[in-house]
């Protein structure tokens, strides 16, 4: 029987930005592999917008991906990472920003006690 080796741990990146400079940081994480949430609660919303659309486009330029999990949360990954919603699916729910993202109300407790520190 062939022995294969473990893949290495993924770290997952916490991000809170404050300007769009901390772009760079999200960029480098996903780049390098790490999936990061990205927490845009603390921003106004044209901050957020803008960063909404960087992800966009650096998941794109990545073969990635961004999802809402839950309001104001952001989860950005790179190519082959995904985030199981079956955890917080049943509390969540589209709720309207007022903008052209849709965000999801969803209690993120579980999910992030589950990740490592």
């Amino acid at each position: 029987m062939p022995v294969h080796a473990l893949p290495a741990p993924v770290r997952v990146h916490m991000l809170s930005p404050l300007t769009f400079n901390d772009a760079q940081e999200i960029g480098d994480q996903v780049k390098a592999g790490s999936p990061v949430f990205l927490d845009v609660r603390g921003v106004d919303r044209e901050l957020e917008e803008r960063l909404r659309d960087f992800c966009a486009g650096l998941a794109a330029a990545l073969e990635g991906s961004v999802s809402d999990v839950a309001q104001g949360i952001l989860f950005v990954a790179p190519h082959g990472v995904t985030v199981s919603r079956g955890e917080i699916q049943g509390s969540a729910s589209a709720t309207p920003r007022g903008s052209y993202y849709d965000a999801m109300d969803a209690d993120v407790t579980p999910l992030f006690r589950s990740m490592p520190a």
